[in-house]
């Protein structure tokens, strides 16, 4: 049954590269694309999550999808040591600072929100701040870092392995 299966076809590189290149800008201009639309519909019908659930969709799973691909395939780690090469931050240290820093944010902002929406005096707005702010803090600090730096580690231990597997064979 030599007719159902594929032949290998012989590719030239250069042109291989180019067409990595041209889908590599083809998937920036569509995130581009979204995060456009997301902005505008929010500037024309208001802050509706409901509204740019598919442009959300688009970008969470783009991004995921690159995370598992690139872990399977075993370039992850190869682009983690590569930016740790040039960079002064490393990146498993960016994913740290990156996690905390929402959980901060989100803090701030709920404590912030609460002081000044259920807050009926300054002892009151700021006792409500830091019972939100600390309570914020211990319910999204762990998710964020569990997020953030948990999936790092994950895919690059898989990335890791999966290099040395393609090493082995």
């Amino acid at each position: 049954m030599k007719w159902l299966s594929k032949r290998q076809k012989i590719a030239d590189e250069r042109m291989i590269n180019m067409q990595n290149k041209i889908y590599k800008e083809i998937y920036t201009i569509v995130m581009i694309l979204c995060l456009i639309s997301i902005v505008t519909k929010y500037y024309l019908y208001g802050i509706d999550a409901k509204i740019v659930t598919t442009e959300l969709i688009i970008l969470f799973v783009s991004g995921i999808y690159y995370t598992v691909r690139a872990a399977s395939i075993g370039i992850f780690s190869d682009e983690v040591e590569l930016h740790d090469r040039n960079s002064k931050v490393p990146m498993s240290s960016k994913n740290v600072y990156i996690g905390l820093g929402l959980g901060v944010i989100i803090g701030l902002f709920f404590g912030i929100r609460s002081a000044i929406v259920y807050g009926s005096g300054l002892l009151n707005s700021i006792f409500y701040f830091v019972i939100v702010f600390f309570a914020t803090l211990m319910i999204y600090l762990p998710l964020f870092l569990v997020l953030f730096a948990g999936g790092f580690s994950v895919a690059k231990k898989a990335s890791i392995k999966a290099t040395e597997k393609d090493l082995d064979e």
